[in-house]
């Protein structure tokens, strides 16, 4: 499946709950009142829980959604720098680590003097800076990028499996809805599903904040970590 295919399944799945808590609430409200009727207070009771409990845990999942629903992220895009990357950097740079060792370039066997003698002897330096552009500056951020695309799919997940959990408890919510003996247990059973959507939606977000810190950790290293650079620069041809 596909980044895209996730993140549509993770919105038709909200969509489908918020169908499912439509009908549990036609469900509820049709059966309070018929309780009304002949046993107040247990429909009192009912109705206090869903209120104070339900329905502030609901508005609150469902403002959460609202404020995430067109910014998700897009980890194809991390994907694709992390490719551009490796191609356009860390693969052309490789290659060309190579052809700094004597003997591999024209100037190695045309050009003469102190000169040439001085840069000749910097051609091994020259070699190991570019082979580190490659492997510990165009890997590492690549790599880097792919670690927060992955997160920002696991955080999908996370919700999905939430929402999923979500989706049955107002199912069998809406079962108990319908019947004057099961209404009271109807408000406990949606706050245990939004309950589940809520430790998805924390399971998810913290996966994705530890492969960011991760991340971040990588290129902090990579920063620092400058020993094929003398002086933190480019090393010098002659001197």
């Amino acid at each position: 499946m596909t980044p895209e295919e996730i993140l549509e399944k993770l919105h038709a799945k909200w969509e489908e709950v918020e169908r499912k808590a439509t009908a549990l609430l036609e469900a509820f409200n049709n059966t309070l009142q018929k309780i009304a009727r002949f046993s107040g207070w247990v429909a009192e009771k009912a109705a206090a829980f869903w209120n104070n409990t339900v329905v502030p845990a609901w508005q609150k999942a469902v403002d959460w959604m609202s404020e995430h629903w067109n910014v998700f992220g897009a980890p194809w895009l991390c994907f694709g720098a992390a490719g551009d990357w490796r191609s356009g950097v860390g693969q052309p740079t490789s290659e060309r680590a190579g052809l700094a060792t004597k003997g591999q370039l024209d100037v190695d066997t045309t050009w003469k003097g102190t000169a040439a003698t001085r840069y000749n002897d910097r051609l091994g330096e020259q070699e190991r800076a570019l082979g580190a552009v490659s492997e510990q500056f165009a890997e590492t951020i690549a790599a880097s990028l792919t670690k927060v695309g992955a997160g920002i799919i696991t955080w999908w997940l996370g919700i999905i499996v939430g929402i999923g959990i979500l989706v049955i408890c107002l199912v069998t919510a809406t079962g108990e809805a319908i019947s004057v003996f099961g209404l009271p247990a109807v408000p406990p059973t949606v706050y245990a599903g939004w309950a589940s959507f809520v430790g998805g939606l924390i399971i998810g977000t913290g996966a994705l904040t530890t492969l960011c810190l991760l991340a971040k950790s990588d290129l902090a290293g990579a920063r620092t970590k400058l020993a094929k650079f003398p002086g933190g620069s480019w090393p010098a041809f002659g001197s």
